[in-house]
């Protein structure tokens, strides 16, 4: 299926999960070299998190000392989008975790959005109940579904302030851009714009503004 938004995947998710595999797929120069307004990925060899959020490129390592120059890296995954044109929306109740996809969704078709189809999606303001982890290291052991893919530095708690870089995907997309049985791929980016993590869960604090693309027929080209 054709996906909207200029959604392009490297690299899979489930063979990360299940094999480890996070050989390089990527450059991440020549990620940006297309200017995706939206990313999420990892680093190759587990060892970081990648975002694209507003066009700008984030990167975060597991490692203190691991960082170099984000451009020249690899990731082992990446998926971007491009949204020519934003719609704000505007979240007026507290979101569960649980029901982060079905609001997604159900935001999208009451903004002209088909939710069969691939799209990416911003979110400013807060995150509650939320769970997130960088990758640092490879397991160096078996993988499989219920074990760790890498190793990670993983931070939680009831309330934090920064913004959501995501793509909620098609069903043909379910298992190489997002976690089997998963819609959705998220990343927090922090409040200063200088590090982000992967979201393992999250719900939205009522105030937040969610944005999401126009109708791809409606957006500039």
């Amino acid at each position: 299926m054709h996906q909207p938004y200029n959604v392009e995947t490297f690299g899979i998710f489930r063979n990360i999960m299940l094999e480890g595999d996070f050989t390089g797929k990527v450059a991440l120069s020549a990620v940006m070299a297309k200017h995706p307004s939206t990313g999420v990925g990892a680093v190759a060899d587990a060892r970081g998190e990648v975002t694209v959020y507003g066009g700008k490129l984030i990167v975060s390592y597991g490692k203190a000392g691991a960082a170099q120059q984000a451009d020249r890296d690899c990731a082992a995954l990446m998926i971007t989008a491009s949204a020519g044109e934003w719609q704000p929306v505007a979240v007026e109740r507290n979101v569960a975790p649980a029901d982060i996809e079905s609001f997604i969704a159900a935001a999208a078709k009451a903004h002209g959005l088909d939710a069969d189809r691939s799209f990416p999606y911003e979110l400013t303001g807060a995150i509650i109940s939320y769970v997130m982890h960088v990758n640092a290291a490879p397991t160096g052991g078996p993988h499989g579904m219920g074990r760790p893919m890498a190793v990670t530095v993983e931070s939680k708690g009831d309330e934090i302030a920064g913004s959501v870089a995501g793509l909620y995907v098609a069903a043909d997309l379910v298992g190489i851009a997002t976690h089997g049985g998963e819609r959705t791929h998220s990343h927090f980016v922090a409040a200063d714009g200088a590090s982000t993590a992967h979201l393992d869960r999250w719900g939205i604090k009522a105030g937040s503004v969610l944005m999401l693309p126009k109708p791809a027929r409606a957006a500039k080209r």
